[in-house]
C-alpha cells in the first residue's frame, strides 16, 4: 500500500474526521479532507451503535468534499480498546505470534476469546524485545468492518490512535534535538483524552483519560445557566486568560471558570505523569504537545506550560505533510490539530 491512495477515517463522539490521500518514507499527500459532526446518538465511547446513519453521513460528506479514496483505513479508540507492554525474547513475528497464543492471557484482565488481539514490536532492548500487544472487543471490530461495507469500500488496516501519531513521529529525523527528548503528546477530545509517552521517538507508553472538554462546557453552562450548544459557543469565542473583560460583562470571570474545569484534566494527566516516571528511574518526561479538538482551546498550552512548569506545545506540523486539495493551505493548517490520527493513518509505510 505504500504509495497508494487511502481513504482515513477518525470516528470521535463529536465529529469525524475523514482524510484522503498518500503517504511513502518521504512525504505524506493529502488530497481532500473533510470533518463533520458525528450524528447525535450513533457513537459512544469506540463503539457504533448506528452504523447505517454514519454510513450515510460520511458518504454525503465524501460526494459534498468531493473526496476520492481508495482502500479504507480506520482508527480505532475506546475505554474497551486495551494495550500492554511485554518483554520478550528476540523472535520472529510468527514466533511472537505462537508465544502470544499461549502467555497473552495472563496481561490482560479480560476473556481474550471476546476480543481481537494484534501486537507491534517497539524496541530491542539486548537480547529481548518489548512489544505491544493491543486487544480490541470482537464486537467493537465487528461494528467497524459492518461500517465499511456500508461504504461499500475494502478495508485495508484498523489502527489505534497512539500508533498513528507514532507514523507522524517517524518523519523527525533522531538527529533532531526535539526527537532525542522524552516527551507527551496528548490528544484532547470531547469525552475522553489520551496521553501518549515518547521517547526517541519509541512509544513507552500510553492510557486513556476519563476527562474531556465537555467537562469544560458542562462547568461553564452550571455557572452561567446555559444551554450546553450556548455553554460551548461561549467557550470558542473565549479571547484567552490575559484578555481584558468588561467589569460588568455576565461573562467576566469567564477564564477562571475555564482554569477550574482544566484543572481536572491537568490532575489527571499529574497522575499519569508521576506513574510514568516511577515505572523507571530515568523516566524524565520534558515536554507536551498537545492536539485535538481540545488543543483549539485559546490559551490552553500556555496555562498547560504555568501549570506543568515544562514547554506546552501544539503537535508539530510536519513539512513532509502536503495539502493539495481545494480548501488552502491555511484552511489545513488550522484543522490539522484535529486530523493528526486520520493524517497519520495513512501512513502504512511505517508499521
Amino acid at each position: 500500500m505504500i504509495g497508494k491512495n487511502l481513504l482515513a477515517l477518525d470516528i470521535g463522539n463529536d465529529t469525524i474526521k475523514i482524510v484522503c490521500g498518500s503517504a511513502s518514507k518521504k512525504n505524506i499527500l493529502i488530497n481532500e479532507y473533510a470533518i463533520i459532526n458525528t450524528p447525535v446518538e450513533c457513537i459512544n465511547d469506540g463503539m457504533i451503535f448506528d452504523a447505517d446513519t454514519v454510513a450515510a453521513a460520511i458518504s454525503d460528506a465524501i460526494k459534498t468534499h468531493k473526496i476520492r479514496g481508495g482502500a479504507l483505513v480506520m482508527t480505532v479508540t475506546g475505554t474497551g480498546v486495551i494495550t500492554r507492554d511485554i518483554i520478550l525474547p528476540k523472535s520472529t513475528e510468527q514466533e511472537i505470534e505462537k508465544m502470544l497464543e499461549f502467555e497473552a492471557q495472563q496481561y490482560f484482565p479480560v476473556d481474550l476469546k471476546d476480543y481481537t488481539v494484534d501486537f507491534k514490536v517497539m524496541e530491542n532492548i539486548g537480547e529481548q524485545i518489548r512489544v505491544l500487544v493491543v486487544a480490541a472487543p470482537n464486537k467493537q471490530i465487528e461494528t467497524y468492518i459492518n461500517l465499511a461495507k456500508l461504504l461499500k469500500q475494502q478495508l485495508a488496516a484498523i489502527d489505534i490512535p497512539s500508533n498513528c501519531v507514532l507514523k507522524l513521529l517517524s518523519f523527525l529525523p533522531l538527529s533532531n534535538d526535539e526527537a532525542a527528548e522524552e516527551y507527551a503528546v496528548v490528544d484532547i477530545g470531547r469525552d475522553t483524552s489520551r496521553v501518549c509517552f515518547f521517547r526517541n521517538n519509541i512509544l513507552k507508553f500510553s492510557r486513556i483519560l476519563l476527562n474531556g472538554v465537555s467537562e469544560v462546557d458542562s462547568i461553564i453552562a452550571n455557572k452561567y445557566n446555559l444551554e450546553f450548544k450556548a455553554a460551548e459557543e461561549l467557550k470558542k469565542s473565549f479571547k484567552g486568560f490575559n484578555s481584558q473583560s468588561d467589569s460588568e460583562d455576565r461573562f467576566n470571570d469567564l477564564g477562571e471558570v475555564i482554569k477550574g474545569a482544566l484543572d481536572g484534566i491537568i490532575s489527571d494527566l499529574n497522575r499519569f505523569f508521576e506513574f510514568y516516571n516511577s515505572r523507571d528511574n530515568s523516566n524524565n518526561v520534558e515536554k507536551i504537545y498537545i492536539y485535538g479538538g481540545g488543543s483549539k482551546l485559546t490559551g490552553i498550552t500556555e496555562y498547560f506550560s504555568s501549570t506543568f512548569n515544562m514547554p506546552v506545545l501544539p503537535f508539530p506540523l510536519l513539512k513532509e505533510i502536503d495539502y493539495k486539495g481545494h480548501k488552502g493551505k491555511e484552511a489545513f493548517d488550522k484543522d490539522y490539530p484535529i486530523l493528526i490520527n486520520a493524517v497519520g493513518c495513512l501512513n502504512r509505510t511505517f508499521k
